[in-house]
Parts: structure tokens; sequence; C-alpha cells
């Protein structure tokens, strides 16, 4: 009876070794020739990679797309044996992530990792499935480039960045994925805080996300407010709550934006409009008000019409808001927000509705 225990046992043993040198192999496979691995170490059920350098293909904005100075990957090690992958959690510590959008509006995060995930896919017939139950950020930082603001794309930064996404399905990205995130979005002349939490399913982009900035320096968020050719900020700060909310490709996303320490940049060749307001009119209320601007604001729109551009939607209700909250006729908008989107009395019309509680139906 112990010999037959013992053989028992020994071939446990065996089979968990393999397994566990099998998760070892598919995390090495995973992150593929881009990576570079300072060391790799196996245990009880998880593989431990310290100082990990992803390197970006060409053509991305940073040099790579993801560093980490610990990723631990824990998995259910009987499920190595089949097509259907599960891993209990994902942790990266101290992290570095690139994500960019491009000027089509489409996300871009981790591009060889997902892709070789897809190439497996294929490869296995439509077989291969990965379960993650969590993905966990702890101290990251994120760099995020914006190139679908044509005019000037926008970078955002974030730091001291800690999140969980769970419940993700890898290729299909299937199902809603709960999220919460919270940290530091760095600024020229300070720092302030970013709070999200909501689920989304990727692959149908439903989601339902609340986002709440705090403090937020408002200079590396220029772009998302203002034309090229307007007047820049030389400072302030943002408060922002939003909720957002996408079925069945329809956007809805009520908001609140606070501006505030607000100071517009001056001198030679500096536009003449901001938010499609007069200069001079805006620096006039802004100074009867205490350099403030309150607005509430719904972003609205069908995510499968050509003709719905969420940038321009967005900077189309905050200027008719921040007119409305700094007492500046709408109507001496039009001409300047109509050239300057391209949609003219339409387009202003539907801002203004908007802020007075209409809307479509």
């Amino acid at each position: 009876m112990l010999v037959a225990l013992g053989i028992v046992l020994a071939v446990l043993l065996l089979a968990w070794q393999g397994a566990a040198w099998g998760l070892k192999r598919q995390v090495l496979a995973a992150l593929g020739p881009e990576a570079t691995i300072g060391s790799i170490r196996l245990g009880l059920g998880r593989v431990v990679v310290e100082d990990l350098r992803l390197a970006a293909p060409k053509g991305w904005p940073d040099p790579d797309t993801l560093r980490a100075k610990r990723l631990t990957v824990e998995a259910e090690l009987g499920s190595l044996f089949s097509d259907q992958y599960r891993i209990g959690r994902i942790t990266v510590e101290q992290g570095y992530l690139s994500m960019q959008r491009t000027r089509e509006g489409k996300l871009g995060l981790l591009p060889t990792l997902l892709g070789r995930s897809r190439k497996q896919e294929g490869e296995s017939g439509g077989r291969f499935r990965l379960h993650i139950d969590r993905v966990e950020l702890k101290q990251a930082q994120v760099d995020f480039h914006d190139y679908s603001l044509k005019e000037r794309p926008a970078r955002l930064q974030l730091e001291a960045l800690d999140a969980t996404l769970d419940e993700l399905e890898v290729p299909r990205l299937t199902g809603r994925s709960r999220l919460q995130a919270g940290g530091r979005v760095k600024g020229r002349s300070r720092d302030g805080s970013l709070k999200l939490e909501g689920w989304m399913e990727i692959a149908t982009r439903e989601s339902d996300l609340k986002l709440t900035l705090r403090d937020v320096d408002l200079v590396p968020l220029e772009p998302y407010l203002l034309k090229a050719a307007e007047a820049g900020v030389a400072r302030g700060q943002v408060d922002l709550d939003l909720h957002s909310q996408v079925k069945q490709r329809q956007l809805k996303a009520p908001g609140k934006l606070v501006l505030e320490d607000l100071e517009l940049r001056s001198g030679k060749g500096v536009g003449g409009t901001f938010m499609g307001m007069s200069r001079g009119a805006v620096i006039a209320a802004l100074k009867s008000g205490g350099d403030r601007i309150d607005l509430d604001f719904t972003l609205e729109g069908n995510l499968d019409n050509p003709r719905f551009s969420l940038n321009e939607t967005l900077s189309m209700r905050l200027a008719v808001g921040a007119a409305a909250s700094l007492g500046i006729g709408v109507v001496d908008m039009v001409k300047d927000l109509g050239s300057a989107t391209g949609r003219g009395l339409e387009a202003v019309g539907d801002a203004v509705g908007n802020l007075f509680g209409g809307g479509d139906d």
C-alpha cells in the first residue's frame, strides 16, 4: 500500500512539474521574441518574471509597450493540458504601459501579445481559449497617445495607477469585464487624481463606466477642448464627473465639468477665440465670474453613424455649455463653430437643444 501511495505521489509530482514547466513555456511563448527578461522562476502554480521589457513594433509612439519590475502569472495547472486555459491572476508590479488611439479612433494596446493570441486561435481551429480571472496593476505608469485629435494629438500620463480588470476572455474579448482604477494624472504645474469604475465588453464596445477627475491640470487636456488656431491655456484645473453608457452601439454620457483658475495665453499670434467664443468676451466673463466655468453636458450618438465623431461632439457640447455658463450669447458662436465642425447650424442646434434638456428621443 505504501509503495502504491509512493507511486501515486511520484506521478502527481511529475505531472505538477510538467504542468509548471508547461506554464513557463506558455508565458515565454506569449511574451514572444520582443521580450527581454532579467530572470524567471517557478513557484507553486505560478511563474514570476523579473525586470520584463516588451519592445514596441515599428511605428509605435514609445520604445516599449510594456515594462514591469515583476510580472506574476498564477494558473490553474490542470487547464494547461487542454485548449481552454485558465489564469487565476496576472499581477504587474511597478509597471509601465504604452497605449495609443489611432487617427481612425482605434485603440491600440499590447499589439504583439494580442496578435499572437489571435494567431493561436486560428491555428487551433478556433478552439483556443484563455480565461483570465483578474489582471491587476500595482503602482503602474501609463502613457496614452491620442492621434484621433488630428489637428494636435494629445498625450496623457498616469502615475501611481492601481487597477483591476476581472473576467477577461482572450482572444475574443467577449463577456463583461469589470474595471476599477485609480491613480494620478500628471500635469505641467500640478498633478490631479483619476478614478474609473464600471464594466465593459470589449468585443461589442458595450459599457457602463463612471469617470471622476479632480484637480487635473488643464494644459495636457487642451487638445480635447480647443481647435489648433484658438487661444491656448496658460493654466487651469479640471474637475469632471462623467457616466458613460453604451447600449446597442448607442452612446449616452451625461457629465459635469468645472474649469477653475483659468488663464488664457496671450501674445502675438494668439487665436481670437476660445472654445468657439471671442477670447475677449471669455476673459471679461472670467474676471466677473471668479475665473471659473461650470457646465453640465451630455454626449450622445450612434457609434455606427459615420457622421458621429466623439471628439467633435465633445468639443461642441463643452463649447455651448461654456458659453451658457459665462453668459455669452450662443448666436455669436454659430459662425465659428459651424465652420470648425463642418455641420454649421445643425450641429449647434443639436448642442443647444441638448444643453437645455432636448436631444434625440
